[in-house]
């Protein structure tokens, strides 16, 4: 086996420590050749190593130097110049490992020569190993059907992807389909979304509503993913939304929710009486057939996917925090989300807005940044709380001329010319009192005749009260991972605009990293024989990738997951497992190599 080595004096940082003409000495008669060279890895010094290595037709090439974390890939992509098999090369670390921790030259020399020959040995056994191709799927999952999911999802299917849109409850758009008027320049919210949820309804976008990711492994091109569906019972590319069955029902299990999109049926199982065999009213009353299904079943779908963009949304800070406050504990104090509910025309209340004593409110007081700004809850301002609170103010005053609005105030943030004209309308109102506060703390709630807010030394009353909560980001269990891609206000806090600009752009970088149809892998991956392997499972348990399932009562590898870290062979009892340019042959090789070459110098057969 014709064996090359080149010896990295790297700039004497080595040499200083490491007698090479004993190295020479000592290896030659192994080896095709051994050359030093100052710096292997300078571009100035490339040149003369290809004339070294030359028509030598190497089969395997040794490289003694820094580390292969440093310098492995260098070699590698040299050593293809060459028309050698990378995975023929071997780094050994004799910078790091010998020449910068021992100081005594005639032991670092000798423990070099022990490392080169285990290296020697250890490639005799090696073989040429070939890159692996993996598909790369053209499937995209995107998870979370708001605003910023339904615009990723639509832009990435028009891109000619295969889309997955799921969503854990039964509803599209998040949050937004609470909202009736969209901050800073109260346009309609329904107006907007309507016509977003019907394109993508008559788009290529694969729907999964009432669903959850039950499992997730791979990475970026190979996603493997179970998503586990409930059934809804309503086929909503079917059901036309006619309320049909809403009127025949007789426990008013099934219902046509007007906020809810897509405006289809929804079924509470709990309270219908299919189920106890004793009422198919609405199926016979039903004008489309199919449109309702009380046999449809949950399950579980296998899914294999590039990539998985993550539109989870944000969640409120839980104001129950700030006892002081008084929420939870009192009616008529609401949290902002809450409060967009009420003022909604479509929502419980139908936009009526009256005191838990049915009376019309006199006085509105609006707490800002609660949770917000906080060194004890969040300490970033979360950014949209301002312009929804003024938001409310307009809203407000269109419906009650006289009413008082207090606003209590931490900090003021208004990016942009329109949200300074939705606050600039409140400031000249002469019914608006902004106070402004220095700490939550500073403000405690007390109810009386009517709720009386104590800030400091002063005094203030309100029949109602909105609180302003911390924006807090959504939570994403697989964030490490690769090929999840984070969009939306799961990331941080966003206005609706800003939240389709980011799902749009975190697609067309979804799609960039998506272009090949393949991708290479290295084939240091694990094999295994049948032969040997009992099935015990073991190596199931312990791969850390799920890159092993047990198919037909054995282990199946999944070599696209598979990353080489070598559990599963140590954890076989069978030593049914090797690892491709790790055999225990190759690594039992280099022990030997370097065990042979300390006796022969402890025998006097190799003085130094």
């Amino acid at each position: 086996m014709q064996i090359g080595v080149i010896f990295c004096s790297c700039a004497g940082q080595i040499t200083e420590y490491i007698s090479f003409d004993e190295i020479n000495n000592l290896t030659f008669q192994e080896l095709a050749f051994i050359e030093e060279i100052e710096l292997a890895c300078s571009k100035k010094n490339k040149e003369e190593l290809k004339n070294i290595i030359g028509e030598k037709h190497l089969d395997g090439l040794i490289v003694l130097g820094c580390s292969f974390h440093n310098k492995g890939n260098y070699f590698y992509e040299f050593s293809k110049e060459l028309g050698i098999n990378p995975y023929m090369v071997n780094l050994v670390n004799i910078r790091e490992h010998v020449a910068w921790v021992t100081k005594d030259k005639k032991r670092a020399t000798l423990k070099c020569f022990a490392l080169l020959m285990g290296a020697i040995e250890r490639l005799k056994r090696q073989k040429p190993l070939i890159e692996l191709e993996i598909p790369v799927s053209e499937n995209i999952l995107v998870v979370g059907g708001g605003i910023a999911g339904i615009s990723a999802a639509l832009i990435l299917s028009k891109n000619g992807k295969k889309v997955y849109l799921m969503e854990k409850e039964s509803t599209l758009g998040g949050k937004v389909i609470k909202y009736e008027k969209l901050f800073p320049d109260l346009s309609c919210a329904p107006c907007f979304f309507h016509p977003l949820v019907e394109e993508l309804l008559n788009s290529s976008v694969s729907l999964r509503l009432n669903s959850t990711l039950k499992e997730l492994k791979g990475y970026l091109g190979n996603l493997f993913g179970i998503i586990n569906t409930k059934p809804t019972y309503v086929d909503l590319y079917k059901c036309i939304g006619c309320s049909v069955c809403e009127s025949v029902c007789p426990q008013q299990a099934i219902k046509i929710d007007p906020q809810s999109f897509p405006t289809v049926a929804r079924v509470n199982r709990e309270q219908c009486l299919y189920f106890e065999g004793k009422c198919d009213l609405c199926i016979k009353e039903c004008p489309v057939e199919g449109a309702i299904n009380f046999e449809e079943k949950e399950k579980d779908e296998k899914i294999n996917f590039g990539a998985i963009l993550w539109a989870t949304g944000f969640k409120q800070f839980d104001c129950r925090k700030i006892s002081k406050l008084r929420y939870g504990v009192y009616k008529d104090i609401y949290t902002a989300m809450e409060f967009e509910e009420l003022i909604n025309t479509e929502g419980p209340s139908k936009g009526e807005i009256l005191t838990a004593k049915g009376e019309i409110p006199n006085k509105i007081a609006i707490i800002h940044c609660v949770g917000s700004l906080d060194k004890n809850f969040q300490p970033y301002c979360s950014k949209i709380c301002c312009q929804y609170a003024f938001k409310f103010n307009r809203i407000l005053r269109s419906m009650f001329p006289e009413l008082k609005i207090i606003h209590f105030v931490k900090e003021i943030v208004l990016p942009g010319k329109k949200a300074w004209d939705l606050y600039s309308k409140s400031l000249n109102d002469p019914l608006v009192k902004i106070i402004r506060y220095e700490n939550i703390d500073d403000l405690s709630v007390q109810k009386g005749e009517t709720f009386i807010i104590n800030h400091i030394m002063d005094r203030y009353f309100s029949d109602m009260i909105v609180l302003c909560p911390a924006i807090e980001s959504g939570e994403c269990p697989y964030e490490s991972k690769s090929g999840i891609f984070l969009t939306g206000s799961v990331k941080e806090a966003m206005t609706v605009s800003e939240s389709i600009t980011d799902g749009k752009a975190i697609s067309a970088d979804v799609l960039s990293h998506l272009q090949g149809e393949k991708i290479i892998k290295s084939p240091l991956v694990v094999k295994i024989d049948h032969n040997k392997c009992t099935a015990c499972g073991i190596c199931i348990k312990q791969c850390p990738y799920k890159a092993i399932e047990l198919d037909s009562h054995k282990p199946n590898f999944l070599i696209s997951l598979c990353e080489g870290c070598g559990i599963c062979v140590a954890s076989c009892p069978a030593k049914a497992i090797e690892l491709e340019g790790f055999t225990s042959d190759q690594i039992h090789a280099e022990i030997e190599g370097i065990l042979n070459s300390l006796r022969r110098t402890e025998d006097g057969s190799c003085i130094i």
